[in-house]
């Protein structure tokens, strides 16, 4: 069946080894076609060098019997991009055997999330004007602290996603409310408030793209 999906799936042992990849997932890494068998590591991809933290990853599904999701960012065969995993644990007679995992690219994800988001919004609580994210210039450090702030990240979280001290994202968020206050913004809840409904939930950091890696999300 997961040969079908037009987005990348497979299955994985507790151990992290390969049961099966579909012909999209197998393309994206750049994968043999009998990758039955393989790890991470041993695929000819960047990706490879995140073996272990995949790995650690899926233990955690299973520990917790929940799927997470993961922001991964690397390298693959066609290029650097950014795509989310969902990653789900594969309970077999009460014993976990692995995971199933399905993964879809981060603008995709993006664009269906902030149309869902902004569906569901009361028209008639909106109170702020609408300009589009355009014409709302943000710096680059601006930009990775309002994507996570948008999703729901507090700041000790966003410090540690980016790289910084919870100190200098708090001064960032203070800039943004600064920036956004032409809009009605005054505060921290109401810059959330307004990135939803003003389109910045579609827009994705080129600071996110600048570094390989694979976060968990939830």
């Amino acid at each position: 069946m997961m040969e079908q999906y037009s987005h990348p799936a497979g299955l994985k042992s507790k151990d992290g080894v390969f049961a099966y990849a579909n012909s999209a997932y197998r393309a994206l890494v750049n994968a043999p076609n009998d990758i039955a068998g393989l790890t991470d590591s041993e695929i000819p991809c960047d990706t490879a060098q995140f073996a272990a933290t995949f790995l650690e990853q899926d233990k955690i599904a299973i520990r917790e019997n929940k799927t997470i999701s993961t922001i991964d960012i690397h390298q693959y065969a066609h290029g650097f991009d950014a795509y989310t995993f969902d990653k789900r644990p594969i309970i077999i007679q009460g014993e976990p055997w692995g995971i199933q995992f399905q993964a879809r690219n981060l603008r995709e994800v993006v664009n269906l999330a902030t149309f869902a988001e902004v569906f569901a919004l009361d028209n008639n609580t909106k109170s702020f004007s609408t300009l589009a994210p355009e014409m709302i210039a943000l710096t680059n450090s601006q930009e990775i602290v309002l994507f996570w702030l948008l999703r729901g990240r507090q700041t000790k979280q966003i410090a540690q996603l980016i790289h910084r001290t919870p100190k200098a994202v708090e001064k960032q968020i203070a800039n943004l409310i600064v920036k956004f206050s032409s809009v009605g913004v005054t505060n921290r809840a109401s810059l959330v408030e307004y990135g939803r409904r003003g389109g910045w939930l579609s827009v994705i950091p080129q600071q996110l793209f600048k570094t390989p890696c694979s976060i968990v999300i939830n």
